[in-house]
């Protein structure tokens, strides 16, 4: 492989979103990824997860995977499991 091929690889990042139920995880999580607010309340269950793109400087394509924790998923047995890996939390 080439240094240019490697240079454009795309990089990943796992970004979980923890805390409260109804405090806004979902909104700010639909809002950053998808850029839209939904009008309705819906709680998550479990977990949810979007994906966004972005590049940055440098050539440096960059994938974040944003792991939206329903709330009441904190103090269940999977919450280790969900947040292993992560990069930001």
């Amino acid at each position: 492989m080439s240094d240019s091929e490697e240079d454009s690889q795309d990089r990943q990042l796992k970004i979980v979103v923890i805390g409260d139920g109804a405090c806004g995880k979902t909104s700010l999580a639909t809002r950053f990824a998808q850029e839209a607010f939904g009008k309705q309340y819906k709680q998550t269950i479990g977990l949810d997860f979007f994906l966004k793109r972005i590049s940055l400087p440098g050539n440096l394509n960059v994938t974040l995977q944003v792991w939206d924790i329903g709330g009441q998923t904190l103090g269940g047995k999977m919450l280790d499991k969900y947040v292993y890996g992560a990069h930001v939390s």
